[in-house]
């Protein structure tokens, strides 16, 4: 039996991922979209033409695309993939996937760079195994646990679209959809109470003590 030769490797983009997720930090959105081979101002048939795929099968009115590469992180290149959001084949915006999800206390000390200093709002999904930090409303950081650390998986953002399309009213409010997909869990003492009720309490409240330095003090 022939070997199957192994997929190739993404296409490297010549940016770091701290740079990339600093903008949806600072700005709520992708800025870099040229170094992406992206263009807002083309509709998504064009994006199909230079190389995007559909991220499901089934057309709508609501679209994503995709495509997989790599970004700059201390010294070695980081899989991602990057998805773009299409309405009524116009651009509204991008999310970024992890594959393998990055060490979450690696991002966190970039919310301490933000000027002014932003808001954050967080919560967990269920247990003390999956949650979200939403900044200044907008942009959510999404993070599972994987043993005693937590990883950030995704980067997503609210969308602006026209407040009499029926298909997108008022455009995609991250802060709101969040608030009704997680529960708020701002309280350290809230966070340690799930742990205690996890599985492996142990490692989950090892991996709290990641994210208590950045939640409310009380």
């Amino acid at each position: 039996m022939a070997r199957l030769d192994p997929p190739p490797a993404p296409p490297r983009i010549g940016l770091s991922l701290r740079a990339v997720v600093g903008e949806y930090l600072r700005h709520g959105r992708l800025l870099s979209t040229a170094a992406f081979g992206l263009d807002p101002q083309r509709d998504l048939d064009a994006a199909l033409a230079q190389g995007w795929e559909r991220s499901t099968d089934q057309a709508s009115a609501t679209e994503q695309l995709e495509r997989d590469l790599r970004l700059r992180h201390r010294g070695g290149w980081r899989p991602l993939t990057l998805k773009p959001f299409y309405l009524r084949g116009r651009y509204l915006g991008a999310s970024l996937d992890l594959w393998r999800g990055l060490p979450l206390a690696q991002a966190l000390p970039w919310l301490r760079g933000l000027r002014p200093a932003p808001t954050l709002e967080w919560f967990h999904f269920v247990g003390a195994d999956q949650g979200a930090v939403l900044v200044d409303g907008r942009t959510g950081l999404h993070f599972l646990r994987r043993g005693r650390r937590f990883a950030l998986t995704a980067v997503d953002a609210s969308l602006a679209a026209a407040a009499d399309d029926p298909d997108l009213p008022g455009g995609f409010d991250n802060g709101r959809w969040l608030r009704s997909l997680m529960t708020p869990c701002d309280d350290p003492a809230h966070w340690r109470a799930l742990a205690a009720q996890d599985a492996d309490p142990r490692a989950a409240l090892q991996a709290i003590r990641e994210i208590a330095p950045y939640l409310p003090r009380r």
